[in-house]
C-alpha cells in the first residue's frame, strides 16, 4: 500500500510540473512577442504585460521626459507657428511724384506679396504663395495696399508713358507709410537728361593730419591750390598691435557745402535747397594693426557758392594695406550748368 501511495504522490508531482512548465512556456512565448509590436505602435513608450482572466493585457505609462518623437513634434508645431505668425495683414501707403514733387495720377503699380505656407510635415513649408496685386495712383498720386495677408512685398513695376521711375529699394515689410506720411517714390520725364562731369579716383595720401585739396572738375588731387574739397586723415605712423590709438578725418567743402544723404535707396538725383554745412568729421579708435576707414560716405555737395552742385561717395582709409599708409576713394558727379538735377 505504501508503494502504491508514493507513486501517486509521484505522478502527481510530475503533473504539477508539467502545468507550470506549460504556463511558463506561454508566458515566454507572450513576452517575445509583444515587445515587437510595442514598439511599432508606441514608439519607446514603457510598457508594462498583465494577464487578467487568461487574457493578456498591454498597460502603457507616459515617460516622465519627453521622448525625441515628442520633442521633434513639438519643434515642428513651433516652427509652423512661428512662420505663419510671420504672416500679416498688408497695409501700405504709397505716393508717386514727379521730379518736381507735383503727384501723379494714373501711374501703374504692380506688386507682389508674398504669403508663407507651411506644409505638414515637412516643417520649413512647401513653397511661398506670390500674390499679384495691381494698383493705380489717384488724383494726388496715392495708392494702397491692402485686403492680403503676407510676410513682405516687392514692388515689381511703376509704370506711366512718357516717365522712368528713379532707380531705388523696391523691398518692404508687410507695414508701410501711412496717410499723413506716405511711401514716396519719384518719376522723371524721360527727355530729362543733363550733362554731368563724372569720375571715380582713387589718391595715396599720408595720414599726418596734412590737408589734400581734390578738384572735382578735374579729377586731380594736389597738397595745394585751386580745387573744391579739402580732406585730411589723421592716425600715428608708428603703432604699438593691440594697443588703442585715435582715428579722425575731416572733409571740407571750399566755398560750399555737404548734406549727407543715409538712404541707401536713394539715386541722388535732385540736389537739395538747403540743409548744407561746410565741414564733415568724424573720429574712433581704433587698436594698432586694425585698418581705419570713415566708411562709405553719400554727400550732395553745393559748390561755388551755390553756383554748381553734385554728389559724391567717398572713403578714407588709414592704413590701407602695410605698404599704403592712406588712401582715399571717391566717386562724383558734378553738373556745371548750376542746376539741381543730377539725373544723368
Amino acid at each position: 500500500m505504501r508503494s502504491k501511495f508514493s507513486i501517486c504522490i509521484s505522478i502527481l508531482v510530475l503533473i504539477l510540473f508539467a502545468v507550470l512548465f506549460m504556463r511558463q512556456s506561454e508566458q515566454r512565448e507572450t513576452a517575445s512577442k509583444s515587445p515587437e509590436k510595442v514598439n511599432q505602435s508606441t514608439s519607446n513608450i514603457p510598457v508594462t504585460i498583465a494577464k487578467t482572466n487568461g487574457m493578456t493585457q498591454l498597460i502603457t505609462s507616459s515617460p516622465t521626459n519627453p521622448q525625441p518623437l515628442v520633442n521633434d513634434r513639438l519643434k515642428t508645431n513651433a516652427i509652423r507657428q512661428y512662420m505663419e505668425s510671420q504672416n500679416k495683414p498688408v497695409e501700405f501707403y504709397g505716393q508717386v511724384i514727379d521730379q518736381d514733387e507735383n503727384p501723379l495720377s494714373g501711374v501703374r503699380v504692380t506688386v507682389e506679396v508674398r504669403h508663407t505656407n507651411v506644409m505638414v510635415p515637412a516643417p520649413w513649408g512647401d513653397e511661398d504663395q506670390i500674390i499679384p496685386i495691381e494698383k493705380e495712383t489717384d488724383a494726388s498720386g496715392h495708392f494702397e495696399i491692402n485686403g492680403v495677408t503676407g510676410d513682405g512685398f516687392n514692388i515689381e513695376s511703376i509704370q506711366k508713358d512718357g516717365y522712368e521711375v528713379e532707380p531705388g529699394l523696391r523691398t518692404y515689410h508687410a507695414v508701410g507709410g501711412s496717410l499723413e506720411q506716405p511711401i514716396v517714390f519719384r518719376m522723371w520725364k524721360t527727355n530729362i537728361h543733363e550733362q554731368l562731369i563724372t569720375g571715380e579716383k582713387k589718391f595715396q595720401i599720408v595720414p599726418d593730419e596734412k590737408s589734400y585739396v581734390i578738384d572735382l572738375t578735374r579729377g586731380t588731387i594736389a597738397q595745394s591750390g585751386e580745387g573744391n574739397l579739402k580732406v585730411w586723415v589723421k592716425y600715428p605712423p608708428q603703432v604699438n598691435r593691440g594697443q588703442l590709438y585715435d582715428w579722425s578725418c575731416e572733409i571740407d567743402v571750399i566755398n560750399g557745402g555737404l548734406l549727407e544723404e543715409n538712404n541707401l535707396s536713394s539715386a541722388m538725383y535732385s540736389a537739395p535747397i538747403e540743409g548744407y554745412t561746410s565741414t564733415f568729421q568724424f573720429q574712433q579708435q581704433i587698436k594698432g594693426g586694425q585698418y581705419g576707414s570713415s566708411g562709405s560716405r553719400r554727400f550732395y555737395v553745393m559748390l561755388k557758392n551755390g553756383q554748381e552742385y553734385g554728389r559724391i561717395t567717398i572713403e578714407l582709409f588709414a592704413p590701407y594695406t602695410d605698404e599704403i599708409s592712406g588712401m582715399i576713394r571717391i566717386q562724383y558727379a558734378i553738373n556745371p550748368t548750376g542746376s539741381r538735377i543730377l539725373k544723368p
